[in-house]
């Protein structure tokens, strides 16, 4: 036997998320959360107990709801994919980014993968199989997401704090049996754990599925955000360095938490949804170094028009090292918190701005990525066969150069331009191995699929 340690390892610390919704099978669509960092697990009972005349104890006590159920993670943001597991939508053409707050079924599931301190290095190994008897799964059931707060500053790693909340929980030993291990969700029929779908651990989970794994793939330079603000805005302290109405800024907090009533049916110690509190209230903070304080007035910033306090519109683009666009927030409706000046001898004077914004399912906040390839094409196929992907990201309406569904699809066959711009292509017969993959194109990047070959 090995030497055991406690030590946690980037191989132990693992965590996979579930598509929606989170009674259905998770054998094959599992994908892992990226750059994860921490992640904990919490639960608390709703306990009451009750006293009695005439008794010196508590003469009995119940459980009055389900235990409080929550999944905390940290993690350097990479592309968005961990956005989508936790059920934002990622394309800001299209909606909010809690634009599936009120539809049924928003829920999934989360699995904590827990090193045994044997064989911890799994991801460096070539089978599945030595996922068996090496790890315990805690299983949370029927997710949804609390809270979101992304940070960026120059110099540093863009972070990301999460909290989900969970229906039921589940530790047990991965053995890896027949079909899998059973799922933890509620079965929406029978209101029990599911006693049918299942799960299983594979190394293609934690790879990089969707083709772009790194957006901003290090700590962001002096011109890593970009904040663009709305021709209203006169704000003293900040200087425009960018096109426009656009500066660069040194650092950007944006964070919000979900209210949620658990709904409860009659005979039943689980939950069968979780309604939103509308709305729901964002912060934004950012800081910039100041100059030009001679200009702007602020009271133009709380002005009163019509009785009616001033919002505004932002923009923050998050910009790789080579001028790409790894992420971009749109915020509407925002009012000033609070503005703050400071200086000292030998360095710059700074100036800090916090805002906040409501959101719902259709306003306030909109994210956008690039390309995110979902659903890789096969890895073989017979000539003739049909490929194809699935992404998401920002879409266009412009069908001149996208797209129904608001993508540009370029295929290629053995390196060389190959069919239509169309999620999907009709192979050809094979003078030899023939290799396939299409390049995914919007208006913030690409992103190419991994590749098909084609006998």
């Amino acid at each position: 036997m090995g030497t055991r340690t406690t030590r946690i390892t980037y191989g132990q610390c693992l965590v996979l998320g579930s598509p929606r919704p989170a009674d259905q099978s998770n054998i094959v669509n599992l994908t892992g959360i990226k750059r994860l960092q921490s992640a904990n697990t919490s639960f608390a009972f709703a306990r009451e107990r009750f006293k009695q005349i005439g008794s010196p104890d508590y003469v009995g006590d119940v459980n009055v709801t389900n235990p409080q159920i929550t999944l905390g993670m940290d993690y350097y943001y990479s592309n968005g994919t961990n956005e989508v597991l936790l059920g934002l939508n990622v394309n800001g053409a299209k909606g909010a980014a809690l634009s599936g707050l009120r539809r049924p079924n928003q829920d999934n599931n989360f699995y904590l993968l827990i090193g045994s301190g044997l064989k911890d290095e799994v991801l460096l190994t070539a089978a599945d199989t030595d996922f068996k008897d090496n790890f315990s799964v805690m299983g949370l059931g029927n997710c949804f997401l609390n809270s979101y707060s992304i940070n960026g500053s120059v110099g540093s790693v863009v972070s990301v704090n999460t909290s989900v909340q969970a229906d039921n929980m589940q530790l047990q030993a991965y053995h890896d049996s027949t079909d899998g291990e059973l799922i933890p969700a509620i079965d929406s029929a029978t209101q029990l754990p599911s006693a049918s779908n299942k799960y299983k651990i594979k190394k293609s989970f934690f790879q990089d599925t969707t083709n772009q794994d790194g957006l901003i793939d290090s700590a962001l330079a002096p011109s890593g955000i970009k904040l663009t603000l709305p021709s209203n805005v006169n704000v003293p302290g900040l200087e425009f360095t960018g096109d426009g109405r656009s500066a660069f800024i040194n650092s950007f907090g944006l964070e919000f938490s979900i209210e949620r009533n658990a709904l409860y049916g009659f005979g039943s110690i689980y939950p069968y949804g979780r309604r939103a509190v509308l709305p729901v209230l964002g912060t934004l903070a950012f800081s910039a170094v100041a100059s030009e304080f001679q200009f702007g007035g602020l009271n133009e910033l709380v002005r009163l028009d019509e009785n009616n306090e001033r919002s505004y519109d932002f923009e923050i683009v998050l910009l790789g090292t080579k001028g790409n666009t790894g992420l971009q927030i749109e915020i509407e409706g925002a009012r000033m918190d609070s503005e703050g000046f400071s200086q000292s001898i030998g360095d710059f004077g700074s100036m800090e701005a916090a805002f906040s914004f409501s959101m719902s399912d259709t306003s306030g906040l909109k994210i956008s990525t690039p390309p995110l390839i979902l659903n890789q094409p096969a890895t073989a196929a017979s000539a003739g066969a049909t490929l194809s992907v699935a992404a998401t990201g920002r879409t266009s309406s412009d069908t001149s150069v996208y797209s129904a569904d608001g993508f540009k699809y370029q295929w290629y066959k053995n390196g060389a331009t190959f069919g239509s711009n169309q999620p999907s292509v009709a192979t050809s017969d094979p003078a030899g191995p023939d290799s396939y993959y299409v390049v995914v194109f919007n208006e913030l990047g690409t992103a190419t699929s991994n590749s098909c070959t084609v006998t």
